[in-house]
């Protein structure tokens, strides 16, 4: 019984290490891939953002999130850097974030659930794509914890549903 559960809990822990990899490249990564910028910095902090289909995930990765995997689903992934004094950073928590995810008809509410994992800390919400080709304004007040600034996030992201 101790082999299976040691053998179950290194699967757990192996999969949410795939897990924060994942999130962290698709954050970090997505700033070489797009042409618009995928941070706002305000003081020394920095908000990185990405969004995507949630069918682009692994069937192991969307279990271990809590999120379903459907063409009509995209995802909105946070993750705050603290710029630290001596040049170096690290991942640092949200005291706040509130967010919006409209299109011309409807206007969504963000819910945004925390994920945190060894080195990584980041935030999932999910919402979704009515039309093919839908473009979605989003906007993000971001409050790192221990701060009182926030930090306001907004663009727009054509979806499509694949």
């Amino acid at each position: 019984m101790q082999f299976i559960m040691s053998h179950v809990n290194n699967k757990k822990q192996s999969c949410f290490s795939l897990t924060a990899a994942f999130f962290m490249a698709m954050v970090f990564c997505s700033t070489a891939l797009a042409q618009d910028s995928t941070s706002v910095r305000k003081g020394n902090y920095e908000v990185y953002y990405s969004v995507f289909n949630s069918s682009f995930l692994q069937p192991e990765t969307a279990v271990a999130v809590g999120v379903k995997r459907a063409k009509n689903v995209a995802l909105i992934n946070i993750a705050i850097i603290e710029h630290l004094p001596d040049g170096t950073t690290q991942a640092s928590k949200a005291g706040t974030i509130k967010g919006t995810a409209f299109n011309l008809v409807h206007k969504n509410t963000l819910d945004f659930q925390e994920i945190v994992e060894p080195g990584a800390v980041y935030y999932l919400a999910k919402f979704k794509i009515s039309n093919d080709n839908e473009k979605i304004v989003i906007k993000a007040a971001v409050k790192p914890e221990n701060s009182k600034q926030v930090i306001d996030v907004e663009f727009e992201h054509h979806f499509y549903l694949n």
